[in-house]
């Protein structure tokens, strides 16, 4: 079976509730993906379907203990290569397990470290001023 994976744009963007601001580039997108999937456990597809140049995947899974559900959302472009993909994961409790996860990952030691949940040093505050930093530079 072909993953969406094998298919995006140099470009690509990702972007999801577990993490501040937006990933770009093909390689980071692979790169997160990747750590990611070896975080779920027990994962079931719920529902997927095509609208246009959008797919939409919905599915539920186990994540350090904790019950997830993950709605997958990509665009196609005219080459009908992936651009960008939106994940969010719910509920908030899983969520923020999940972003911890990834923040204590290889990947969370390469990147900013603001990128992700750290609940040791990290307040809420850090979080706002990481995401309105990003929303100002786009």
């Amino acid at each position: 079976m072909v993953s969406f994976t094998d298919n995006l744009a140099d470009d690509v963007t990702l972007e999801g509730v577990v993490m501040n601001g937006v990933l770009q580039g093909r390689d980071a997108v692979r790169a997160q993906l990747g750590i990611v999937s070896g975080f779920y456990r027990d994962r079931v597809d719920t529902f997927s379907f095509d609208a246009g140049s959008y797919h939409v995947e919905e599915y539920t899974a186990v994540v350090d203990g904790r019950p997830i559900k993950a709605t997958a959302t990509m665009h196609r472009n005219e080459q009908g290569e992936v651009d960008a993909v939106v994940v969010n994961h719910r509920p908030l409790s899983a969520a923020l397990t999940f972003s911890r996860l990834i923040a204590e990952s290889s990947l969370g030691a390469e990147w900013d470290s603001r990128r992700f949940y750290r609940p040791e040093g990290q307040t809420y505050q850090d979080l706002l001023d990481y995401s309105d930093a990003q929303v100002d530079t786009h």
